[in-house]
């Protein structure tokens, strides 16, 4: 998780940064209730909201279940923690460390569902849209195991790195399971 510093952002610049994370988070979660009722595919749709806060437009608006299904209660909690310097209730207190965890966890979860950067105008960081590393490390391999399964949308790549100590025999271990059918670089 990187971390997250309102106070480079500074006061309105901050306020739109946890606007934006929670308005996508609020959205994320209402696809996710949504498509319980309904479709069962890998990936969701949920567009970027809108907005002008991040660095430069995301890559894709594909989010994958499996991490929205391990991230669900999180998500929930963050957002609660978020409501009320969402909508303006509460003042964003620069520096104030819980504020800058809860909002830098947000971000972390929703570039793991979303397998891209989200960064902020004035960040130092990787710039919105570029890819994410998935390292995994398995003592002993003894079915399948993929670092990165969904769509690499275009402009965007992610980069998987694994280690194993044992992998028994009929065991699989997966990089990176493209669904877009995009070229993948394997090493």
């Amino acid at each position: 998780m990187d971390p997250l510093s309102l106070t480079a952002l500074g006061g309105m610049a901050a306020a739109e940064g946890i606007k934006f994370l929670y308005g996508q988070a609020s959205e994320l979660i209402k696809a996710w209730l949504a498509r319980r009722k309904g479709d069962q595919g890998e990936t969701v749709e949920v567009p970027i909201v809108a907005n002008d806060i991040l660095d430069r437009a995301p890559t894709a608006a594909s989010a994958n279940v499996d991490v929205l299904a391990e991230q669900e209660q999180q998500l929930l909690q963050l957002l609660s923690a978020l409501s009320n310097y969402a909508s303006g209730l509460a003042p964003i207190k620069l520096g104030d460390a819980v504020l800058e965890g809860n909002a830098a966890r947000l971000r972390s979860i929703l570039e793991a569902v979303y397998s891209q950067r989200f960064t902020f105008r004035g960040e130092r960081r990787a710039p919105t849209g570029t890819r994410v590393r998935v390292d995994q490390a398995i003592d002993e391999l003894r079915g399948i195991a993929t670092g990165y399964q969904g769509e690499i949308p275009a402009g965007g790549t992610t980069e998987v790195i694994q280690k194993t100590r044992i992998v028994e025999e009929g065991a699989e271990l997966r990089g990176v399971v493209n669904e877009s059918r995009t070229p993948v670089d394997e090493p």
